[in-house]
């Protein structure tokens, strides 16, 4: 169900594949470990425990060229208003025999980064979402044995994405009264409106994210999701080539919040003149029955009535 996106230029490839724990936990130069926090699921079977792999979503991207763009996407159909955060691991390791990543020890190469992207939508060309975070890759030695730990593979806190979903319906919301919707409007952390290619070092917050808008997508139907890699610098020599590991894209903090409901009628009689009957339903958000879960609940307020008159 994965496709390749290209938008790009001859000289770049993509791959994609998965890496786990079965397979590469002693892979070299960096073995695969699961990310902080994550167990692997076990399975109960005739009296004995199977533990089932993990794996990741692996793009090793050759050659990626200034602005460029890399990705693969997946058709879902999903409603996410009634979750608080989105959630995903990154992790980011140069290639072999190629030109070491801006990062690896160097801060001061901040805004020649690798980025990685999430873009969610009703599609993926007008109407999305996108959140890009710069990527801090894993340092290793050439020919080195050396095992990582969790913290140092997939450095939850430079690589993960974490915010809040309520970020989103912000920046539609000041989209709405900018003129030109055909291109993608970002944002930086503070909401405030930037250049696609601001410097990342120039970005608040402590993982520099950007936030952009296209069009009017909604978090309340998301048909399409996009992950892939991007080129940040604007320099004609600044050529990137990486191994970039997704997990865990997830969705947390369920708002359970609860509504209510009434349902009313009138009937009346005014002597033999007329008869009145009326009647009205109001139902709140976050509304259900007792076998539903809080996913299935009411996520918008709603009232009915029918009024009727007869002589």
């Amino acid at each position: 169900n994965l496709n390749s996106s290209n938008i790009s230029y001859p000289n770049t490839s993509l791959e994609i594949g998965s890496v786990n724990i079965l397979e590469n936990e002693n892979r070299v130069p960096v073995n695969y470990v699961l990310p902080p926090g994550v167990q692997r699921e076990e399975i109960n079977s005739n009296s004995t425990i199977i533990r089932q792999n993990e794996q990741s979503l692996s793009l090793k991207v050759n050659d990626l060229q200034p602005s460029d763009s890399k990705g693969v996407y997946k058709m879902i159909d999903y409603d996410m208003r009634q979750y608080k955060s989105l959630k995903m691991f990154i992790h980011a390791e140069s290639i072999e025999g190629s030109i070491k990543l801006p990062g690896e020890g160097a801060e001061n190469e901040l805004d020649k980064r690798l980025v990685g992207f999430l873009r969610l939508g009703s599609d993926l060309t007008e109407n999305y979402y996108q959140i890009e975070i710069p990527l801090k890759p894993t340092s290793y030695n050439n020919g080195s044995s050396n095992r990582f730990s969790a913290d140092q593979v997939w450095n939850p806190d430079s690589n993960s994405i974490d915010f809040s979903l309520e970020k989103l319906t912000k920046i539609k919301a000041i989209a709405l009264n900018q003129a030109d919707f055909s291109k993608p409007i970002y944002f930086n952390e503070n909401l405030d409106i930037i250049d696609e290619f601001s410097p990342i070092s120039e970005l608040p917050g402590e993982k520099k994210y950007k936030f952009a808008i296209k069009g009017n997508p909604t978090i309340g139907s998301i048909k399409n999701i996009m992950i892939g890699v991007k080129n940040p610098s604007q320099n004609l020599g600044d050529i990137l080539s990486a191994e970039v590991w997704f997990n865990e894209l997830r969705i947390a903090g369920i708002d359970s919040k609860g509504g209510w409901a009434a349902i009313g009628s009138v009937d009346a009689n005014l002597a033999d003149i007329a008869s009145i009957s009326a009647t009205g339903r109001f139902s709140t958000s976050g509304f259900g029955t007792i076998d539903q879960s809080p996913n299935q609940s009411n996520r918008e307020a709603v009232a009915q009535y029918d009024f009727c008159l007869l002589y």
